[in-house]
């Protein structure tokens, strides 16, 4: 975002950004929602989580040994500090999708001035299963006497999306496809426990840090959201077509 900016030119791609995330994120939650059966852990790991039925399940006892390799690298360090052991079955997992903001803080320095600024990103998520969002989590670890059974329930359903996700390669292209690339990643104090993320192809950035300054001081609250990059919607494809077309292209004579 090199052009110069003003309030009036920030209120327009404020505008205009809520406009694009109101049809990304339709379009999003109706993928969710169709797709939402492939992200259920029972097919990955079978016996291995507590349920009332038996599944047989292929590569099952793979998926837990992963689950439980991932287990003990994470679990046991800081923040965490569980016990070690993963025990099978596991307590039964919900299954259900949530996608919550992601935000960040960024400290906005100008003319003198700093100031710290919760930061959201308009067009990534995070990908969870319901019932865990990180908020729980950091109530979770402050408190005195943490229950370490929430506590480890909030761990093993992180660390099996991206198992989930990983057994599935079609998934992550299909959303791909779709404009939503699929990432892992860390959140800060969470040590190397992988959160998952949605995001979209077209993307966001923060203007001047002297206009977020401003722009705080007029609203009062010391938050803002990234703007999108107009620019992105110019350059969408269709992966499928281009592909194609590079095909075509070998031979010239047909």
């Amino acid at each position: 975002m090199s052009e110069a900016y003003t309030i009036q030119t920030l209120l327009a791609r404020r505008r205009i950004t809520r406009a694009i995330g109101a049809v990304i994120s339709e379009a999003l939650r109706e993928h969710i929602a169709t797709l939402a059966p492939l992200f259920r852990q029972k097919p990955v790991f079978g016996e291995y989580i507590q349920s009332t039925s038996r599944e047989s399940v292929k590569h099952a006892e793979q998926s837990f040994r992963e689950l439980q390799s991932a287990y003990e690298k994470v679990a046991t360090a800081r923040p965490w500090l569980l016990p070690k052991e993963l025990k099978s079955p596991i307590v039964q997992m919900n299954s259900t999708l949530e996608l919550l903001p992601v935000e960040y803080t960024h400290e906005a320095t100008a003319g003198g001035q700093s100031r710290s600024v919760a930061v959201t990103r308009p067009f990534k998520w995070l990908l969870t299963y319901g019932g865990y969002p990180p908020q729980r989590m950091r109530e979770v670890l402050q408190e005195p006497a943490r229950s370490n059974g929430e506590l480890q329930q909030f761990v093993l359903h992180y660390l099996a999306m991206p198992i989930v996700i990983a057994r599935q390669p079609g998934l992550a292209k299909l959303f791909e496809t779709l404009h939503f690339p699929i990432e892992t990643t860390r959140l800060p104090g969470w040590g190397e426990l992988p959160v998952t993320c949605v995001g979209s192809t077209i993307s966001t950035g923060l203007p001047p840090d002297e206009l977020i300054i401003e722009s705080t001081e007029l609203s009062g609250k010391n938050a803002f959201e990234e703007l999108a990059n107009v620019e992105d919607v110019a350059k969408l494809g269709n992966p499928f077509r281009d592909r194609l077309a590079a095909l075509v292209t070998h031979f010239p004579g047909a």
